[in-house]
């Protein structure tokens, strides 16, 4: 990771502003590592949570605490001096966990890659160099935005929402963060294995922007009920830092599915964590993205082998 690129995400994370210029050189650490989203078609926005994962990527990488290290701090340094700032040789190393995705199968179910099957405990996943994967026995693909909720599976009701539609063996990945499962190497794994996906996300205006976005993305969760979710656990503060232009494009998309979770977040003005579906028998059902008619089982239930 070069010096300008590491002055400029401390200076990301240390600003209060949430939108900054999308130069060459963010735009490139964007779509590497999948963090941030774009404003239009000059500026970038990093949330909260961009900003958390932007201060684990660097002390991962580099050794550096983005939290107090000033920008520019290398200026006129010796290397001696600079080991001080930063592991210097994590510098010129290739990106963390280069091809390594975590995933998990819907809980009761077991998982099949590589012509195996594998039973795991509750609160396990399998971390793997998805180009080691020679066959994944798994008719689609339910990417999980976030960690907890991805580790603790089982404790929400995706698993009969997924029965339901006549997707209960789905193979279940970590979206990932900036060190484990990065959201490239998910790209890259489902791309290769031309997977169908169902995205398990937070209900606010960044993740539907992400999500009217991700390849081959098929369908969303949603609330089965989302008048007493919203009320019961929406977040105003966090409609307030991301609503804007990207977002109320999708209130009239032809897209049902983000049209609907759009408008329920515009009307509530509120955005719905995914965290608050963990231990509050908060049901969930499963909406197509696609604008054309659809049905989960119009996808081939054939495994890529």
């Amino acid at each position: 990771m070069e010096k300008r690129l590491i002055d400029t995400l401390i200076r990301i994370v240390q600003s209060e502003e949430t939108q900054f210029l999308d130069r060459a050189g963010l735009r490139d650490f964007r779509q590497r590592y999948g963090i941030g989203f774009p404003v239009g078609t000059t500026r970038v926005r990093f949330s909260d949570k961009d900003k958390a994962e932007i201060v684990a990527l660097l002390k991962a990488q580099t050794g550096i605490d983005a939290t107090q290290v000033k920008p520019g701090a290398w200026e006129g340094l010796t290397r001696a001096e600079a080991l001080d700032l930063g592991h210097n040789e994590k510098l010129a190393r290739g990106a963390v966990k280069r091809d390594r995705i975590s995933v998990k199968a819907i809980p009761g179910q077991t998982l099949k890659l590589s012509g195996q099957q594998l039973t795991l405990p509750e609160y396990a996943h399998v971390d793997i160099n998805w180009r080691e994967i020679s066959a994944v026995g798994h008719p689609v693909a339910l990417v999980v935005e976030n960690y907890e909720v991805f580790d603790g599976l089982h404790r929400t009701e995706i698993a009969s929402a997924l029965a339901q539609a006549g997707y209960e063996d789905a193979l279940v990945l970590y979206r990932g963060d900036a060190t484990e499962s990065r959201k490239d190497n998910v790209l890259a794994f489902l791309a290769a294995f031309e997977l169908p996906v169902i995205l398990f996300g937070d209900i606010d205006p960044a993740s539907l922007v992400e999500a009217s976005r991700f390849p081959n993305a098929r369908a969303i969760t949603v609330p089965a009920d989302p008048e007493f979710a919203f009320k019961e656990f929406g977040n105003r503060a966090l409609y307030a830092r991301q609503v804007g232009p990207a977002f109320e494009q999708l209130l009239d998309t032809a897209s049902p599915g983000l049209r609907a979770a759009s408008r329920w977040v515009h009307a509530y003005r509120k955005g719905l964590v995914q965290e608050s579906m963990i231990g509050r028998g908060v049901q969930i059902t499963i909406f197509p993205v696609v604008s054309t008619a659809w049905h989960l089982l119009t996808i081939d239930h054939g495994a890529s082998e």
